[in-house]
């Protein structure tokens, strides 16, 4: 973290807690430090050429359960029936003190809205409806017992592929019978959105919850609208991901469960496979359908809540890869099948109303099949991953 980032931050805080007589703001936060133990352990098959290989990672770890953050959020009250307000929140790495999201200085969440009877409009970064983050996560913490899971392999990274968008507006309606209704918009989801719409990546989604009693459920439907010059000279050929997703909840008393379910069409993964890793002479462009659920439940016991999940996931389709030096070649199509499931065990222990003990537990296995359209090579691989953490996490 270089000495500008630090002095940004510092001046940030300090701008926010002097205006505070101007209006109603706080800084909070959230430090999560613990261990985390990783196996893995995999098999690929190339062209008739296997490779094994197996690791072991042991070490302290930051957001396990969840994100470091630090925020600020305020509100003013313009009248009896409108409202301004604001959250900036950072989050980093406590093992390490580093951004968790370089240059980035905030990365969870940065966003502006205005409240009144009509409801909520916000613009600026925020999470997708069903990427489990910030402000407006409606599907997983209505779908899925973890709420999209913890580190890589405890109940995680199994939905499809949304996340945190900038130059984005949102909106949520007032309740009314026990629905409130939601929409999304991002102008470009990440950096300049001043540009023509298909020479950068947008999101678009619509959704809506329902509360009686006990019980809880959630319908979203959402688009990912590519970026037609990720690779170039087959632009016509990206189709936009969009998915379909439901989940719901019921509270027993003794045990909460949950169900959740995705339908994904053109998706970049399904299941977050193939995790594909290029570089900038690369690109890589899925075109995947396929769909993902997961059962589990919550449980009020031994001093805290037991969360306990299983989840599987399985898709099917075309996958393109493109070399940025090749400018007139035609890009690499491949046919791909790909599954992924797990199971994962958390429980986190109250000490007190702002620290809890944690620990958790989750197997993941995942696997693909590719096929060159345009040849006889194929590709196979496989991985089994076991996970366990243990730490702290204290609110302020």
């Amino acid at each position: 973290m270089n000495s500008f980032k630090k002095s940004s931050f510092a001046v940030a805080l300090m701008v926010a807690v002097g205006s505070a007589q101007a209006a109603s703001v706080e800084v909070y936060g959230t430090v999560d430090t613990g261990l985390l133990y990783t196996h893995e352990s995999s098999d690929s098959k190339d062209n008739n050429k296997k490779i094994h290989e197996s690791a072991d990672n042991w070490g302290v770890a930051s957001g396990t359960n969840t994100a470091s953050v630090i925020g600020i959020r305020g509100m003013e009250n313009i009248s009896d029936d409108l409202s301004v307000g604001f959250v900036l929140e950072n989050s980093f790495n406590s093992d390490d003190g580093s951004f968790a999201e370089e240059n980035t200085l905030f990365d969870k969440e940065a966003q502006l809205f205005v409240t009144s009877s009509f409801g909520t409009v916000s613009l600026g970064r925020m999470g997708a409806l069903t990427a489990g983050e910030g402000t407006y996560d409606i599907f997983m913490v209505n779908g899925d017992a973890m709420d999209g899971g913890y580190a890589d392999y405890i109940g995680a990274g199994y939905w499809m592929d949304r996340g945190i968008y900038d130059n984005m507006i949102s909106f949520q309606s007032p309740e009314f019978a026990g629905i409130t209704a939601f929409a999304q918009y991002s102008f470009g989801t990440s950096g300049d959105d001043m540009m023509p719409s298909r020479d950068k990546e947008r999101y678009a989604a619509l959704g809506a919850t329902f509360s009686t009693g006990n019980f809880s459920a959630v319908a979203v439907v959402d688009t990912v609208m590519k970026n037609r010059q990720t690779v170039t000279g087959y632009d016509k050929a990206i189709d936009d991901a969009m998915a379909f997703s439901i989940g719901a909840n019921y509270d027993m008393g003794f045990m909460k469960p949950f169900i959740g379910f995705q339908y994904g069409q053109h998706e970049q993964m399904i299941g977050g496979v193939p995790g594909v890793e290029t570089d900038e002479t690369e690109s890589y462009v899925g075109d995947l359908d396929g769909y993902a659920v997961a059962v589990g439940s919550a449980f009020p016991i031994w001093g805290g809540e037991l969360q306990v999940s299983v989840y599987y996931a399985d898709g099917d389709g075309k996958a393109y890869g493109y070399y940025q030096d090749e400018t007139t070649q035609s890009p690499e199509v491949s046919k791909m099948n790909v599954k992924r499931y797990g199971v994962a065990l958390f429980h986190n222990y109250e000490l007190s109303k702002r620290t809890s003990l944690y620990a958790g537990i989750g197997y993941d296995y995942q696997e693909y099949d590719e096929s060159d359209v345009n040849s006889s090579e194929k590709e196979h691989f496989e991985q089994d991953s076991v996970q366990v953490g243990v730490g702290l996490v204290h609110n302020f």
